[in-house]
């Protein structure tokens, strides 16, 4: 068959793509510009254009949009004129997921995370699963990948209701906190969708420790957790910012993780991961043993470098829960008398609004603040004021941009400091700026 993807280089998009052109279809694709993950599909064997053109979709079978483009993209309206069939992102799911074991990953917070875990133990187990991620593994250096068995293990956003497409054999559902408000306007509409979730999966593994998530337990459930309600329980948790170990107790007993990720959150994700394995039929030994070399994914607390003494930590971070975990999460990094940055750029002008007093209250966990303004993406364009507000709530310095926001930074750091780039759209270029500013001269 041959498919043509709207928004190709986008992290939801390339990922069904390498799939698809895995499994023997005819690829190609549209973006606007350079984009890595379109790039890597371009030398594996897709065609791929830097814009868009109605022509494109020329000989398509069936052409398959992003969410952020709708039926006025010139490549979509082409298609409809055509006749050409039109997916979206979940009848690509619908297609990959047919005759596999489908093991899902939802959640507001740490889906990606614990996506790579999940995919990460079945492979100390002895599977071989296909992989659609949110971001690309730093060890595979991509965010698919075509396995032999099969086993799909998938990041379900549940952004435009998309993982209702799912019937999953295994679901994991780490949280529940009300997110993406231009889809959800209210928390009721927001848990009603991942109710529905819940019911529709065969085995869920849900977070006993979050209430959203433990809401949904039904006698087709595992929780995982602190909470003492919890079948697979963490204890004895020892963290130094730069990873953590922990012991994991449960029906077929006990077994210590070593993590390379530090912060509460990813032990849950972790956790989680270790009991989606178990629920494969992999052993509690194996699927804890299985993530002594994991170095992560990209952007989710990832370590820029380090200059004149000073470490850049680079995080996807968009949502208050997220900043406030990410914070926490290097809290034990920070020396005495060396501070934590935080810059944080707001992703989406309805987000901002609808959280806007939590935004004020997570960013003050750190020591020192800067905001940088909104991020426009396709999907809402501009922020007005909102984002100088929340920098003057917040007892933060407002930056315009990336190199502004570096060149703050660049005067006030001083040997010590950890600085935490937060933010879901183009914000880390002000970290590695900052680094290569500090290399060039030094902390004020």
């Amino acid at each position: 068959m041959r498919i043509h993807v709207v928004g190709i280089g986008g992290m939801g998009m390339s990922a069904v793509a390498r799939i698809l052109l895995a499994r023997g279809h005819i690829v190609s694709g549209s973006d606007t510009g350079d984009w890595p993950l379109a790039e890597a599909l371009a030398r594996d064997g897709a065609t791929v254009h830097r814009s868009f053109d109605a022509a494109h979709v020329n000989g398509a079978d069936v052409v398959l949009r992003s969410s952020a483009y709708g039926d006025a993209n010139v490549e979509v309206k082409a298609a409809a004129d055509a006749g050409v069939l039109v997916w979206k992102r979940e009848d690509a799911w619908r297609e990959l997921a047919r005759g596999e074991r489908v093991v899902a990953i939802a959640g507001t917070h740490g889906k990606t995370t614990t996506t790579a875990l999940v995919w990460t133990a079945l492979r100390a187990g002895g599977v071989d699963p296909s992989l659609i991620c949110g971001a690309p593994l730093r060890d595979l250096g991509t965010n698919a990948y075509a396995g032999r068995d099969r086993t799909l293990v998938i990041e379900a956003d549940e952004y435009d209701r998309t993982f209702l497409a799912l019937r999953p054999d295994i679901a994991i559902v780490t949280n529940v906190d009300h997110d993406h408000v231009d889809v959800f306007p209210t928390r009721a509409d927001y848990e009603s969708a991942f109710r529905q979730f819940a019911a529709q999966t065969a085995t869920l593994v849900a977070c006993a420790d979050d209430a959203g998530a433990r809401s949904l337990a039904s006698a087709r459930t595992l929780r995982y957790g602190t909470d003492a309600v919890a079948e697979y329980r963490i204890a004895e948790r020892l963290d130094t910012g730069a990873g953590q170990t922990f012991l994991l107790v449960g029906p077929p007993g006990r077994a210590r993780v070593t993590l390379r990720l530090p912060g509460a959150h990813n032990a849950l994700n972790a956790a989680a991961a270790v009991v989606a394995a178990i629920a494969c039929d992999i052993p509690l030994s194996r699927a804890a043993d299985a993530f002594h070399g994991f170095n992560g994914t990209a952007r989710r607390l990832e370590p820029l470098g380090e200059a004149a003494g000073v470490t850049v930590v680079d995080d996807y971070a968009h949502h208050p829960a997220e900043l406030r975990a990410s914070i926490a999460a290097l809290r034990p990094r920070v020396a005495p008398g060396a501070r934590l940055f935080a810059v944080f750029q707001p992703h989406t002008p309805s987000r901002l609004e609808a959280f806007f007093d939590d935004f004020v209250e997570a960013l003050g966990a750190a020591d020192e603040r800067i905001v940088v303004e909104t991020f426009s993406s396709a999907r809402e364009q501009g922020g007005g004021d909102a984002a100088r507000r929340l920098a003057e709530r917040a007892g933060a310095a407002y930056a315009a941009g990336v190199e502004a926001a570096a060149r703050d930074l660049a005067g006030r750091v001083r040997r010590g400091d950890v600085v935490l780039i937060l933010g879901a759209g183009d914000v880390r270029p002000a970290g590695e700026r900052l680094l290569a500013l500090l290399a060039a001269g030094s902390p004020a």
